[in-house]
């Protein structure tokens, strides 16, 4: 048996890491994060606790990667902050928020109660605002640029309708 390229390792690392995340999720979403433990993510996950503890360095820095994982995988199909959007952005912004929940509606589901429970929102909150900023940013200026008066209260209200609409889409199958 041949040994495996360096390449071939970084696949096989990037997909446990990858499967430990996905099972965390749900367990964090089914039991709620404080009532977790690394134990549980490792039986079900079928690996070592110790293997866990190669890729992260506690659940909570478990639970940051998901996090910041999840923000990046939806963040990444927007504008940065160079750009200046148009009524087709926020269009396919729209589209695109309705689709993470469509995509996958037990990942949504899991996302939003994580971010309900009580203490988890402090562990993460500073991050994801630092890597939403841009983005919320250029929302704020397009609310600008079409002359609304207070443009980043419009900003705070739209995303609070989205997400509003994201948890109708979760939590009633006729929405």
């Amino acid at each position: 048996m041949c040994p495996k390229t360096v390449i071939q390792n970084k696949i096989i690392r990037e997909e446990r890491r990858s499967h430990i995340l996905k099972v965390a999720l749900n367990i964090f979403g089914d039991e709620g994060y404080h009532a977790s433990s690394i134990n549980r993510i490792a039986k079900e996950a079928n690996i070592s606790k110790g293997l866990i503890y190669t890729y992260f360095e506690s659940k909570e820095d478990l639970l940051k990667n998901l996090i910041f994982d999840l923000t990046d995988s939806i963040l990444e199909k927007y504008p940065n902050e160079d750009n200046s959007l148009e009524s087709s952005d926020i269009e396919f912004f729209i589209d695109n928020t309705i689709d993470f929940v469509l995509e996958d509606i037990s990942r949504a589901k899991l996302l939003f109660s994580l971010g309900t429970q009580p203490g988890v929102m402090d562990i993460f909150i500073q991050k994801v605002m630092e890597k939403m900023l841009p983005f919320m940013n250029l929302i704020t200026n397009y609310f600008k640029k079409n002359k609304v008066e207070d443009a980043h209260a419009m900003m705070y209200y739209f995303f609070s309708v989205l997400d509003g609409v994201q948890m109708q889409m979760i939590n009633n199958p006729n929405f």
